[in-house]
């Protein structure tokens, strides 16, 4: 591929020969830009002059110098094409549309591309232009998150680090703008510490399907960045001093757990307010001493966290409403716990003392076979040895019971006189 340069006084010959030019004009789209420029290939590519982009000569070599320009952001350049294979004209319309419409970058950054195919002497030449959608700045912003994992990691981290924008490079076909928002609900979900509110997400894909895409992540904390911060700190001190409030020590065993726990739903149920028309996050529930179902929910699964108690948060109906609460795991079994509870107390209950009550979706929670009984206390210890000056009894003999001690004589009463 060669790049011809516009300026100087070679551009005066170019434009004479172009004007005498028997050649064909086409566009893809209705405008074009004016001012073209030098186009040098990015790093690691071989320069115009290197023998194999002396010409373009095949519809491959074709489209990939497209690309390339659209990777650099390359706003005109010219193109010379010799002993080109295939139907120039149509090839070169066909290449512009497919890098706009179906390659990743393309139909992310591109608005539209326009091109003059000339024919000089003996060969042909192409000015393409092209119009962007999107700045070099977010060109660059550009991130590999190829695989499921490494996407969910991604939303983790963005939503700890208060991110608002993000362009990812995807390569999982499956994946949609559902899919992106479920990563970060479910960060957030997982870890009351991580955010103190769920930020509303916008995806964008580019193109909307295949495996190869971008995806334009937008997330909205409905917060200044400043109060974002302010309230992740105070959130992670007020967890700490909840984590204090059981006055137990942490727990080692299951009855211990179980005794913690209770401690805490015990101290949320009397310090915070179940209330649908407030918060619904587990700050407001903390700082503000009122949340929703959900809020009441988060706080608890952050007490159980910072005392290392396994505990999610479950969303179903309660009544027929919305409704959210805790399921957590007592040496491998799973329990429910409702620090809102709806007028009930729900703790460590299991599905049938719920179910009919409470719905909510069996497939994406563990089943919770039985409430929660605690252990039977230990029975008493067998009678130890015999006393040194006990005998044992002789075959066939009765057991003697041990003298035990010898009671106070009763006093004697005075006897009244006789009548």
């Amino acid at each position: 591929m060669r790049i011809w340069d516009t300026k100087g006084p070679a551009a005066g010959l170019l434009a004479a020969a172009l004007l005498l030019s028997a050649g064909g004009c086409a566009a893809v789209f209705d405008r074009s830009y004016a001012v073209s420029q030098v186009y040098e290939a990015s790093a690691g590519q071989e320069e115009p002059g290197d023998a194999a982009y002396d010409s373009i000569s095949s519809y491959a070599s074709l489209r990939r110098a497209i690309v390339q320009l659209v990777a650099d952001h390359v706003d005109s350049a010219q193109l010379q094409f010799a002993n080109y294979d295939g139907d120039l004209s149509q090839d070169i319309s066909t290449a512009c549309w497919e890098v706009k419409s179906s390659t990743a970058l393309g139909a992310f950054a591109v608005d539209y591309i326009s091109y003059d195919l000339s024919r000089i002497v003996s060969y042909y030449q192409a000015e393409v232009n092209i119009a962007y959608k999107r700045s070099a700045a977010q060109v660059d912003a550009l991130e590999n998150a190829v695989t499921t994992s490494a996407l969910a990691g991604r939303m983790d981290r963005a939503l700890r680090a208060g991110d608002t924008y993000l362009v990812l490079r995807i390569a999982d076909a499956s994946a949609t703008a559902d899919t992106i928002r479920a990563y970060v609900s479910g960060a957030y979900y997982a870890d009351p510490l991580a955010c103190p509110v769920l930020p509303s997400v916008e995806v964008g894909l580019y193109p909307e399907a295949g495996v190869d895409r971008i995806a334009e992540v937008s997330l909205n904390y409905t917060l200044e960045p400043a109060e974002l911060a302010r309230r992740r700190v105070d959130l992670a001190a007020r967890v700490q001093l909840l984590a204090e409030q059981p006055p137990v020590p942490s727990p080692t065993g299951t009855e211990d757990t179980a005794e913690a726990l209770r401690a805490l739903y015990d101290y949320l149920s009397r310090s915070c307010r179940a209330d649908e028309q407030a918060g619904s996050t587990a700050w407001d529930a903390l700082a503000e001493g009122s949340a929703t179902s959900e809020g009441l929910a988060m706080a608890m699964k952050a007490g159980c966290d910072s005392l290392g108690i396994e505990c999610l948060v479950a969303a179903g109906r309660l009544d027929g409403d919305d409704h959210f609460w805790n399921i957590v795991s007592l040496d491998g079994i799973s329990y429910h716990v409702d620090v809102s509870g709806g007028g009930r107390e729900v703790f460590l209950a299991g599905d049938g003392s719920l179910w009919g009550t409470y719905w909510w979706d069996t497939s994406e929670y563990p089943a919770c076979p039985e409430d929660y009984a605690p252990p039977a206390p230990e029975p008493p210890e067998e009678d130890g040895p015999l006393p040194e000056d006990a005998q044992a009894p002789e075959d066939g003999e009765e057991p003697q019971a041990s003298p035990g001690p010898v009671p106070s004589p009763e006093p004697e009463t005075a006897a009244g006189p006789e009548s």
